[in-house]
């Protein structure tokens, strides 16, 4: 019982944050889903070889970002298999939006990360599909408390975009 706790606080502690960068890479909550599981027992089953690693966050960061590359690639190496020939013209066309959600993805991180922590915190949070409840449950706060930092953080990050556009 005590083993099912302590995996409990781990899932806890680490899940959100690799689920939000799973989903960053393949777009697909389900997948994004799949991937931080497999990552998280696979971890849990075999933490004994990985006594000697300084940052366990940068391990399971790197190992989702991983997984998540190599389920990419593996779905790459499918859709070329059945490719019909397409338009260049609307390749190029994808590539430059691929480009664009990227560095829109890039500036919404930078302006997140100057807000104060627990703000961004929430944010993140709510970016990645979670609810008020879910996020007041996770940080230990109460619902108000979630709603007043989120919507003051999306005031700020509003304000934070409209000078940029001037």
């Amino acid at each position: 019982m005590k083993e099912y706790a302590e995996l409990e606080n781990f899932i806890r502690k680490h899940y959100a944050a690799l689920y939000t960068s799973a989903l960053k890479f393949v777009k697909s909550e389900a997948v994004a889903q799949d991937i931080v599981q497999e990552i998280i027992i696979r971890y849990w089953e075999n933490q004994e070889k990985y006594n000697t690693i300084e940052s366990i966050e940068n391990f399971l960061f790197v190992s989702v970002k991983n997984e998540a590359l190599n389920y990419l690639r593996g779905i790459e190496r499918e859709n070329n298999r059945y490719a019909r020939l397409e338009n260049p013209e609307s390749e190029e066309a994808q590539i430059f939006n691929l480009f664009i959600e990227e560095e829109t993805n890039q500036m919404l991180l930078t302006a997140i990360g100057q807000l104060p922590e627990q703000s961004a915190r929430i944010i993140r949070l709510a970016l990645s599909g979670l609810e008020n409840k879910e996020i007041s449950r996770l940080l230990d706060v109460s619902v108000n408390t979630v709603k007043t930092l989120k919507y003051s953080a999306i005031r700020k990050l509003r304000e934070h975009f409209q000078k940029k556009a001037i």
